[in-house]
């Protein structure tokens, strides 16, 4: 018999972890999702479309909002503005996207090259609300710089309750190696819970991160293909479409106040990033992906997944 997991999570996703995509995962087994990248400056600013990004539904029941920037005034700011939507149970940071977009504005995995400043965010934050606050980052900027022991120091001096550490380095993106055992002794060296991100895609991958004894593990990636890998299963394609297709439309609704789009198209032209993984390496997969520009109503992707034998 397996040795018990820890907790399993939905790691926070660009463009992806929004709404339907946490429902779907809690529905399969996740015990914590988090939005996905949502920028302090908007959120101070009142911007609307900003302030989307924060939108929950009211069955989630285990969301953290992670933010992102690198001025701690301003995150702390926000972080206020967060806290008193009353919607959410941390707040996660992140110093770990390694995405120049966001490295060019000093922040995200730009924060390693800076240590004493993701301090004062860490410490600010953490003085501005009375939420627990986690900071998602990596090992350090490349193998020739591991910045993690100090980064664990400093983030326990400025009162974060946790810290993710994706297993790799700035450098490495989201390809390559994850450090198991840089990971393990990063747990070894600090009385601050570590959870684990990087490459777990099924319970073997789970496994051997778990080994390091990390608290909690973050499954990223593994997810769009699909969200019953929290229950290490494949689910079947058909279901999970129509499910997400129900999701991403309530979602859409919610958007038209500021979006061209009608919740339809808008349902439409995001769903077209996600089915094709739903339904990869089934028969008439490949048929469906090259298909895709050509889907424009919820009927035409019905018809489309409609030819593809049941998953």
């Amino acid at each position: 018999m397996s040795e018990p997991l820890p907790p399993l999570y939905l790691a926070p996703m660009a463009e992806f972890t929004s709404p339907p995509m946490r429902v779907l995962c809690e529905q399969y087994g996740a015990q914590r999702t988090y939005t996905e990248m949502v920028n302090a400056e908007g959120i101070c600013r009142n911007s609307a479309k900003t302030l989307f990004l924060l939108e929950t539904f009211p069955e989630e029941r285990h969301v953290w909002a992670h933010l992102y920037g690198h001025d701690p005034a301003r995150l702390a700011e926000a972080a206020q503005i967060v806290a008193a939507m009353g919607r959410f149970e941390g707040i996660d940071l992140n110093a770990g996207c390694p995405v120049p977009r966001i490295t060019s504005q000093g922040a995200g995995s730009a924060l390693l090259k800076d240590l004493p400043r993701l301090e004062a965010i860490v410490s600010a934050v953490v003085n501005a609300v009375k939420l627990p606050v986690s900071v998602k980052t990596r090992l350090g900027p490349n193998p020739q710089v591991p910045v993690w022991r100090e980064v664990l120091q400093r983030m326990e001096a400025a009162g974060a309750t946790s810290v993710t550490l994706h297993a790799r380095y700035t450098s490495q993106g989201h390809a390559g190696t994850v450090h198991l055992d840089t990971l393990k002794a990063a747990v070894e060296a600090t009385s601050l819970p570590i959870f684990g991100n990087g490459s777990v895609v099924d319970r073997a991958t789970a496994e051997a991160m778990a080994a390091t004894g990390v608290k909690a593990i973050l499954i990223a990636r593994a997810a769009l293909e699909t969200p019953a890998v929290f229950q290490f299963e494949r689910g079947n394609a058909h279901a999970l479409t129509e499910d997400h297709l129900a999701l991403e439309l309530r979602y859409r609704e919610k958007a038209q106040a500021f979006s061209r789009l009608s919740p339809e198209e808008a349902t439409v032209l995001t769903f077209r990033r996600h089915i094709f993984r739903y339904f990869k390496g089934l028969p008439g997969a490949n048929s469906l992906r090259g298909n895709l520009m050509n889907l424009h109503t919820l009927d035409d992707i019905r018809h489309a997944i409609a030819a593809i034998p049941g998953a």
